[in-house]
């Protein structure tokens, strides 16, 4: 079945961006509460918005971790987490290093959230990195309804937020005009005209090494990393880059999403699985099966594992039907790519190989290096059918132990068992008062 529309083409957001998230003149616009990662008010809220920056060093990756897990610990049901490009060139950071830090972030998020204690269920978690190809552009979730409180650090990256003189200090560490609170009043302003609630700021504070600090190395970072972020500690030595050519700086930083042209895009995509909890590794691969699609007319089919081929699978009972499982996969990539909603259709499958097998028109197959045989056999069959192979688009699977639908049904499992111990329990202690009273009564 094939999607519906849920947005107009982002390049309508690109006409709405320069004034989108710029303050108006309103002096009635509310001042957004900003709250601090040490606050002893510890408030709770239902969508958070993370913003990371892609990471260039060790200093960043710290800082990054922080924001994360101060956001999850905040965060009741949804944290969107928007990774922006730090470089100016935004659409020129290599399309790999983007799927890779996809990868590492819901690894990190899986960490996180065990270390948080969350046992009964997964936080929904979307990762936008921004100028990934089809991804949904910061500016897009600022206008989500549900949304309540935007999450990061002043000093991490500048913040477009105060006009277009705030251009020159978009990519330079600590430069940012205003920052956090000053940017979410921007959104609230646009919010406010829009008919939303405002947002809250929360921000975090950094823990020490998630800034370049004098004699300190980080033995992961090569020579030419520990040069930048040493020119970084002082301001009179950050290279002047105003004088860049204009047609090479993309001042959006990925606001707009993904629109860059790759040559690893293709016009058919298929990806499939069971999808059972769409888990953090599920997310990961959906992501990069979304990222593979050309922007201008790709499409997208996702193989769901009907429920007659996991009869045989470990704690098959614990397992969401197949239609639960379709609507989950639905609701993710519609907010992760909504551009393409149109393009993407979800197909309940019933046999190993479902319709790459038979329809000529695929190009490319996403799956983990887990599943790497059967794409192979896939293209053996293809091959004998006189239809074009597949190309096999592998990604490693990380935390495959911990990180699995069997994981989850095993929660699943263990939370049946705890209901029915509770429920055992309270009819004993009936049974046991009934049985006094009884007793009392003859006496």
């Amino acid at each position: 079945m094939y999607t519906t529309i849920l947005l107009p083409c982002f390049a309508i957001l690109t006409l709405v961006h320069s004034f989108a998230i710029l303050p108006s003149s309103n002096k009635n616009i509310r001042t957004p509460t900003l709250l601090f990662s040490g606050d002893t008010k510890f408030q709770k809220y239902d969508h958070t918005l993370a913003i990371l920056t892609f990471p260039r060093n060790s200093n960043n990756q710290i800082a990054n971790e922080a924001i994360l897990m101060q956001a999850m610990d905040r965060t009741l049901k949804r944290l969107s987490v928007v990774i922006r490009c730090q470089d100016g060139l935004a659409h020129r950071t290599p399309i790999e290093d983007l799927r890779r830090y996809v990868g590492e972030i819901y690894s990190l998020v899986w960490d996180c959230n065990q270390s948080l204690l969350r046992t009964d269920e997964l936080l929904d978690v979307i990762v936008y990195p921004q100028s990934l190809p089809n991804a949904a552009p910061e500016q897009w979730l600022y206008h989500r309804p549900s949304l309540n409180c935007i999450c990061g650090a002043d000093d991490m990256l500048g913040w477009y937020s105060t006009g277009p003189s705030g251009n020159e200090y978009l990519t330079k560490n600590d430069q940012g005009l205003g920052g956090l609170a000053s940017h979410c009043a921007a959104v609230n302003d646009d919010r406010i005209s829009r008919g939303l609630d405002p947002v809250d700021a929360f921000s975090v504070d950094l823990p020490r090494g998630a800034t370049a600090l004098p004699h300190v190395t980080f033995l992961e970072d090569d020579s030419t990393t520990q040069r930048n972020a040493a020119m970084m500690m002082s301001k009179q030595e950050i290279i002047d880059d105003t004088d860049d050519d204009e047609d090479d700086r993309d001042e959006s930083m990925g606001l707009l999403g993904g629109s860059r042209l790759d040559s690893n895009l293709y016009d058919s995509v298929a990806v499939g699985g069971t999808f059972d909890g769409i888990h953090y590794g599920h997310r990961k691969l959906l992501t990069l099966a979304v990222s593979s699609v050309a922007p201008n007319g790709g499409r997208l089919m996702i193989g769901v594992t009907s429920d007659e081929m996991l009869q045989k699978k470990t704690l098959a009972k614990y397992i969401e039907p197949a239609s639960q499982r379709v609507r989950e996969v639905l609701d993710f990539v519609s907010n992760l790519a909504p551009g393409i909603k149109n393009r993407i259709r979800i197909k309940i499958i019933h046999d190993a190989f479902g319709p790459p097998a038979i329809e000529d028109h695929f190009t490319a197959l996403v799956l983990s290096h887990e599943t790497l045989s059967n794409g192979l056999a896939l293209n053996e069959i293809r091959k004998q059918k006189g239809m074009q192979e597949l190309a096999l688009l592998c990604t490693r699977r990380t935390e495959a132990n911990a990180m699995s639908s069997t994981t989850l049904r095993r929660m699943r499992a263990e939370q049946d068992h705890d209901e029915e111990s509770v429920v055992n329990n309270d009819s004993t202690r009936s049974c046991q008062s009934s049985s006094s009273s009884a007793e009392v009564a003859s006496s």
